[in-house]
């Protein structure tokens, strides 16, 4: 019978290995945790990439053309414009003129609703500053005065 206690303990784990075990799982369950809880992070970065591409979109399109092209902006979505009205072209990657921003997210710009681009790819003498927010979280998009470069 006492043979039997000795390899039931033989075979069992030490303290090293369960205090192991346990510091594994909190460092595993930790991530995990903090994955779940900036998913609205990585939606709001996925959106900004979006948005930056739409914004050389319409400064290309007015670099190509002799008419003011942009974007208006307006609280869950913005539209592509061309000479003051929405453009008869679509977004890149769109089905319309239109983007609608995922649910919780939304944009607004420092300098007004419309950011229009010029002949010369500017966006006029000011940086234009676009803001898009989810909760907490939020990602600032700057276009440089004068040169339009968009970081």
């Amino acid at each position: 019978m006492r043979s039997i206690f000795n390899k039931i303990a033989i075979r069992g784990f030490s303290l090293i290995e369960a205090i192991a075990v346990l510091l594994l799982m909190g460092i595993i369950s930790t991530v995990v945790i903090s994955r779940y809880s900036s998913a609205d992070l990585y939606q709001l970065v996925s959106e900004e990439g979006i948005l930056k591409n739409h914004l050389r979109y319409a400064q290309f399109r007015a670099m190509s053309d002799q008419v003011a092209w942009g974007i208006s902006l307006s609280g869950n979505s913005y539209t592509l414009q061309k000479d003051g009205a929405i453009a008869p072209y679509v977004l890149p990657g769109e089905d319309s003129q239109v983007h609608m921003l995922p649910s919780g997210v939304s944009v607004s710009a420092g300098s007004g609703t419309i950011i229009l681009f010029d002949q010369w790819g500017s966006p006029g003498i000011v940086d234009q500053s676009i803001t898009l927010s989810a909760g907490s979280d939020s990602r600032t998009i700057t276009i440089i005065k004068n040169t339009g470069f968009i970081p």
